[in-house]
């Protein structure tokens, strides 16, 4: 019984110990087996699909050789428009033909007379003053020169005085005369000497009378040249070539100095008042002076419109009808509160030198003489266009690669990237542009296809590009 129960005892330590430690072992032999597996094991190579480079097509850019233009609309307005007033008082004696509303009149020409009588009298009676005047000044010339030989004479006969005294004085000295022969030529040096102060003191009281005489002179020939003015104010001539829009006054009519007897428009050059955006005018300026246009300008220069030529066109029937001007200036000083826009002023030359061109082809042949009209005159609505030779390099671009936001995609060494540009203006030919040498210059390719993958990808915003597959237009 005893053997038995130690053998009992036995196996049931030997199982405690195989419950111990055959688990731990065999967890450990399993993970060593895994590793080892693992370690034989390779892996099998996961193919992922190639991604397709985008497609761009692309044009090149060339540099734009011609001008441009800034387009607006215009309105014809008087050049000058001049109320003419009568400068003298009296009655208009002669009212010409031409002195009626709506006639056409050269510089020159007489339009009123005013009675002249008052002051061809008041002219002659001046005249007369100065002629006198003029008189007293040569009388006064004579004068002077007469008292000058009396002083001359006088001098002379003091000198003889003086030496008849020296020799009296020696000869009462040593008492050869008596008192009385030596006091009479003392009396006669005295006397001498009086008559040449005398004498002195006329020549420069007459001297003096001078200024005087002058002055009565200058003051009768600027009242004889006021008279004169007068006397030619009494005609009313116009002042340059025009048209006298409106006539006031009638024959024998009394008019007062300051009256408006006539309203007479300069037509020797004709002026178009236009409207530009502020954007416009930076251009102009950028363009001008090689920049761009947030480049600042001299402060005198900020206030100044660059004197550009300017083409005025008014259509009619089908025809262009145009002519040749210069831009101006600010038609006063700032923005227009309304518009938002900076008016200026249009100048043109001659307004009747009119050309025409064909626009429609709605034009007959047979239409007969084309109706043009004879000059640009007030109350016309018109086209114009300001010509600018940029001093920059300006490109030109298909309209299709200037993306919203001014950029373009240029593509250099297949790769894609959006560059901001300037746009100046579209022109048959294409979009033109102006851009630094570094972002965009002639001969870079530019997409003409949409880029729709460049949103949300920083590849096409950066330095580095985004690579692109080209395909060429042209």
């Amino acid at each position: 019984m005893l053997g038995r129960a130690r053998a009992s005892h036995s196996i049931t330590v030997l199982e405690r110990i195989i419950n111990i430690v055959v688990p731990p072992l065999v967890v450990a032999l399993g993970v060593v087996g895994f590793l080892v597996l693992k370690a034989l094991s390779k892996p099998v190579p996961r193919e992922v699909p190639e991604q397709p480079l985008p497609v761009v097509q692309t044009v090149r850019v060339v540099r734009h050789s011609g001008g441009l233009e800034l387009a607006t609309d215009g309105l014809v307005v008087p050049y000058r428009e001049i109320q003419l007033a009568v400068e003298v008082d009296g009655r208009i004696v002669e009212k010409t033909p031409q002195c009626e509303a709506g006639t056409f009149v050269t510089k020159g020409t007489l339009l009123l007379r005013i009675d002249k009588t008052d002051y061809e009298i008041e002219v002659n009676r001046l005249r007369e003053q100065l002629r006198q005047a003029e008189a007293a000044l040569a009388e006064w010339a004579v004068d002077v020169q007469n008292t000058q030989k009396l002083l001359e004479i006088a001098q002379q006969q003091l000198e003889i005085a003086k030496r008849d005294y020296q020799r009296a004085e020696r000869l009462f000295g040593s008492n050869a005369i008596p008192q009385a022969e030596f006091d009479n030529a003392r009396k006669s040096l005295l006397l001498a000497e009086q008559e040449v102060v005398n004498l002195e003191n006329q020549l420069r009281t007459k001297q003096a009378s001078k200024d005087r005489l002058e002055a009565v002179r200058d003051q009768a020939a600027v009242q004889l040249q006021k008279a004169e003015i007068d006397l030619a104010r009494t005609e009313i001539r116009a002042p340059s070539d025009g048209v006298v829009v409106s006539d006031l006054v009638e024959e024998n009519t009394y008019v007062r100095k300051g009256t408006t007897v006539l309203t007479f428009e300069d037509t020797s050059c004709a002026q178009v008042n236009c409207q530009l955006t502020m954007r416009q005018v930076a251009w102009l300026w950028a363009m001008l002076e090689g920049s761009s246009v947030d480049a600042k300008l001299a402060t005198g220069e900020a206030y100044k419109v660059p004197k550009l030529p300017v083409t005025v066109e008014y259509e009619l029937d089908g025809r262009v009808f145009y002519w040749e001007g210069t831009l101006d200036g600010y038609e006063g000083l700032g923005v227009d509160d309304r518009t938002r826009m900076v008016p200026c002023r249009i100048l043109v030359p001659n307004p009747t030198a009119v050309k025409s061109k064909v626009v429609a082809d709605t034009v007959p042949e047979a239409a007969g003489p084309a109706r043009q009209p004879p000059a640009l005159v007030r109350g016309m609505y018109v086209a114009v266009r300001i010509h600018v030779n940029p001093k920059m390099t300006v490109l030109r671009v298909p309209e299709q690669a200037l993306q919203p936001g001014n950029v373009v995609g240029r593509v250099r060494d297949g790769k894609l990237r959006m560059v901001p540009v300037e746009f100046a203006q579209v022109v048959p030919e294409g979009a033109l542009i102006i851009a630094p040498p570094e972002l965009l210059r002639e001969g870079d390719s530019v997409a003409v296809s949409p880029t729709p993958f460049v949103e949300n990808n920083p590849l096409a915003f950066s330095d580095e590009g985004l690579p692109v597959e080209v395909q060429s237009v042209l």
